[in-house]
């Protein structure tokens, strides 16, 4: 995997030129039901990591066209590093409520820092170390979107998939290595806000084997620390 770390700067960008996608979009977050538009749906998502990191987690989903190839549309979900020492992380479920345009997306790629799309075979560094990062070019999760609908795509949780123990293996020469981590999926198991009840619900986000979590629980045990990968009690 091809890297660019500038030691001498705070961010490493990309190895190869990061071409901004005009098409990426921020859904916006909804407090509640938005008016009827048969061009949007409601999507309910989270995203976490496993471990605490000092950056901004960027999460994007591509829209596929009818052929099964990638559209122009990426939506970029993410989420903020947060402060542990005042209650707020990375880590916990943090469900969100998106109006997202109707169509049908997969997970297209994930990064922390650097700003933008990685390109196949990069990663994004800070101070030298390299972050999490990568791009899927095929069979990864997907969920459908529809107007006037809701989404339950779930919790995407940045994981620790080496097979180790993690309850007693010593993570700090990796703890933050690239080749050690990728996206993982659970079901959300908390109820559906009162906002949302009232909408019909489309048919559940399309998972492979590979990509379900081994994490059971929404919440960090409060005897692991948040610098290192956990596992549920």
């Amino acid at each position: 995997m091809s890297v660019l770390l500038k030691l001498l700067l705070p961010i490493a960008l990309f190895a190869a030129p990061c071409s901004v996608i005009a098409g990426v979009v921020e859904p916006k977050i909804l407090k509640s039901a938005p008016a009827s538009s048969n061009d949007y749906g409601v999507v309910r998502l989270s995203v976490r990591t496993q471990r605490q990191y000092i950056d901004t987690f960027f999460l994007y989903f591509v829209e596929i066209r009818p052929d099964g190839s990638d559209g122009d549309l990426v939506l970029r979900f993410e989420r903020g590093a947060g402060v542990p020492l005042m209650g707020t992380n990375q880590i916990d479920v943090k469900t969100k409520y998106y109006a997202v345009p109707s169509g049908r997306y997969r997970l297209l790629a994930y990064t922390f820092t650097c700003d933008s799309v990685p390109p196949h075979g990069t990663v994004c560094g800070n101070y030298g170390v390299s972050l999490p990062t990568e791009r899927y070019k095929s069979d990864s999760p997907s969920f459908t979107v529809s107007g006037n609908r809701l989404t339950d795509a779930g919790d995407f949780i940045l994981e620790h998939v080496k097979a180790i123990d993690l309850s007693t293996a010593d993570l700090f020469k990796d703890w933050l290595s690239d080749d050690a981590y990728g996206i993982r999926w659970r079901p959300l198991g908390e109820p559906l806000s009162a906002n949302y009840r009232m909408l019909p619900t489309e048919a559940g986000p399309s998972i492979p084997a590979e990509f379900h979590s081994r994490i059971e629980c929404n919440r960090r045990p409060k005897n692991k620390r948040v610098q290192f990968p956990f596992r549920c009690n």
